[in-house]
C-alpha cells in the first residue's frame, strides 16, 4: 500500500481533475464541433482509439506528442484545445 503525503494526495486529486477536464473538452471538440467519432479521430492520427478514449474519460496522461497528433486528427489548432476557460487557470 502506498503511504502518501497530504501534499501528494492533495495533487494526485488536482492532476486527475484536470486531465478529466482537457478531456471532457477534447471529446466535446470531437463530437460536437468535428463531429466524428474515435475510430475516425483515431484513422487521422497516430494514437489508437483505445487511447484516446481513456484520454477523453481522464484516466490517461498523455505526452505532448500525443497532444499535438489529436489536434492534427481534430483538424484544430493546439491552442484552440486549451481556449477553455478551465478551472486550474483559477486557481494561480
Amino acid at each position: 500500500m502506498r503511504n502518501l503525503s497530504k501534499v501528494q494526495k492533495m495533487n494526485e486529486e488536482r492532476d486527475k481533475n484536470r486531465l478529466q477536464e482537457v478531456g471532457e473538452r477534447l471529446r466535446k471538440i470531437r463530437e460536437k464541433e468535428v463531429k466524428i467519432s474515435l475510430d475516425e479521430l483515431a484513422s487521422r492520427c497516430d494514437v489508437t482509439k483505445g487511447n484516446i478514449s481513456n484520454i477523453e474519460n481522464g484516466k490517461k496522461d498523455f505526452t505532448f506528442t500525443t497532444f499535438l497528433e489529436i489536434a492534427k486528427g481534430l483538424g484544430v489548432h493546439p491552442k484552440y484545445l486549451l481556449d477553455h476557460g478551465f478551472k486550474f487557470l483559477k486557481e494561480d
